[in-house]
C-alpha cells in the first residue's frame, strides 16, 4: 500500500521555507521534495497537478499571488502561515522534551462570537490541547507562536489568555495523558 502524500503540507513547507516562491517554480522545488516518497510512476502529470493545488491553496486563502517586475510568486497568507506553523508543530512532536512547564489557553468569548469561538476550540484541539476545565485548555509544550496567530487570525485580542505555568497540582494524569512521566 503507498503512502499517501500531503500536497498542501509539501507546498506550504516550500513556501515557508523561502518566504516567496515563484509561482513557476513551485512544481520543481516541490518535485525535489517529493522524490523520496514516489516509488513507481505516476498517472498524470506531477508538475501540473502541483501547480493547480497551489492554485486551490490560493483559492483556499494558504497563499497569496503578488506581482513583482512582471513575475507572479506565491506568498503565505496568515492563514497559510498558521496551517505551517500547525504542521511544524505535529512534526515536532515526537521530537521534543518537555520543559516541565504547562502552557494554559483560556478564554471569554461573547455568545455573539459563538462561530468564532467554535473554530477556536476546534484549532486548539486539533493542536494537541485538552480541555482542563470550561474555557480552559492545556498543552506541555511551546506554543505560544500558534497561539498568537490564532489570536490576530480571529481578532479575539485580549479575550485569549495565553500562560505558561511551572507548578500544576494534581498533574498526574495531565503527565500521564501526554506520556511525560
Amino acid at each position: 500500500m503507498e503512502e499517501r502524500i500531503d500536497f498542501k503540507k509539501i507546498i506550504l513547507l516550500s513556501v515557508g521555507a523561502v518566504g516567496i516562491l515563484a509561482l513557476a517554480m513551485v512544481a520543481p522545488n516541490a518535485m525535489q521534495i517529493l522524490r523520496p516518497f514516489i516509488k513507481k510512476k505516476r498517472k498524470y502529470d506531477l508538475k501540473s497537478y502541483l501547480n493547480r493545488r497551489a492554485q486551490k491553496l490560493v483559492k483556499d486563502g494558504y497563499l497569496k499571488i503578488e506581482t513583482r517586475d512582471k513575475k507572479e510568486f506565491l506568498t503565505l497568507t496568515t492563514k497559510g502561515k498558521r496551517e505551517l506553523l500547525y504542521y511544524r508543530a505535529k512534526d515536532k512532536r515526537g521530537k521534543r522534551r518537555w520543559d516541565g512547564k504547562w502552557r494554559i489557553v483560556i478564554f471569554d468569548v461573547w455568545e455573539k462570537s459563538r462561530g468564532k469561538r467554535n473554530i477556536l476550540r476546534n484549532e486548539i484541539k486539533d493542536f494537541g490541547f485538552i480541555q482542563l476545565q470550561r474555557s480552559v485548555w492545556i498543552y506541555p509544550y511551546e506554543c505560544g507562536d500558534f497561539i498568537e496567530l490564532l489570536k490576530t487570525d480571529l481578532a479575539f485580542g485580549k479575550n485569549i489568555r495565553y500562560m505558561v505555568v511551572e507548578d500544576l497540582d494534581h498533574d498526574e494524569n495531565l503527565r500521564k495523558f501526554f506520556k511525560l512521566a
